[in-house]
């Protein structure tokens, strides 16, 4: 509970600095990235439930994003017009380092052939980003004292996926479309 008030906290923070000088981005999220969501059970916070990524646009160009948190919600072909485009940084502060942690983990992904090219792969790069966002480990295994854990068929990739990006170079501009009434957004772009 601690740590979802405190990402909410700091998301009020950066809405309210980033409201002086950021404009609102537009978003609709159409359609799965990967053909369709596969059914999750994960723990604190507890979620069952469809996961994956998504395609749409933002501010009418294309988007491909993942879910931050698993307090909020969105409906497809919904127009959100009240998103701010924030860097992962000052979405998160310094908090475990998150937002490099992201970073390599999309990089390892961009950057390897295959590691994410099906709704399965999809899933589990879905669950290795809330285990960032919600834990300080490499593991989607339930353990004592396990902040986050995942017991689909999904959890092993996505333990895989997050080892194998441990120490991988970010190359990556990592953002979070940031709404405080609908789901939270992860995109990225790679740095030029």
């Amino acid at each position: 509970m601690f740590r979802t008030l405190a990402l909410r906290a700091a998301l009020g923070t950066a809405l309210a600095a980033g409201a002086f000088g950021a404009q609102a981005s537009t978003v609709v999220l159409s359609e799965w990235a990967y053909g369709s969501g596969n059914t999750v059970a994960t723990s604190a916070p507890v979620y069952n439930g469809q996961a994956g990524g998504f395609r749409g646009t933002l501010d009418g160009q294309s988007l491909l994003s993942y879910c931050v948190e698993l307090t909020q919600v969105f409906y497809w072909n919904t127009t959100y017009t009240n998103y701010t485009d924030l860097s992962a940084a000052s979405y998160f502060g310094g908090a475990d380092n998150k937002a490099d942690k992201l970073g390599r983990l999309v990089s390892y992904v961009a950057d390897t052939s295959g590691a994410v090219d099906t709704a399965a792969e999809s899933t589990s790069l879905q669950l290795a980003i809330w285990n960032i966002v919600y834990d300080t480990d490499y593991t989607l295994a339930g353990y004592s004292g396990a902040a986050f854990s995942d017991t689909s068929a999904y959890a092993g990739y996505a333990t895989t996926l997050l080892n194998a990006s441990r120490n991988w170079a970010n190359t990556m501009d990592v953002r979070v479309l940031a709404s405080a009434t609908a789901q939270d957004q992860l995109h990225w772009n790679r740095v030029p």
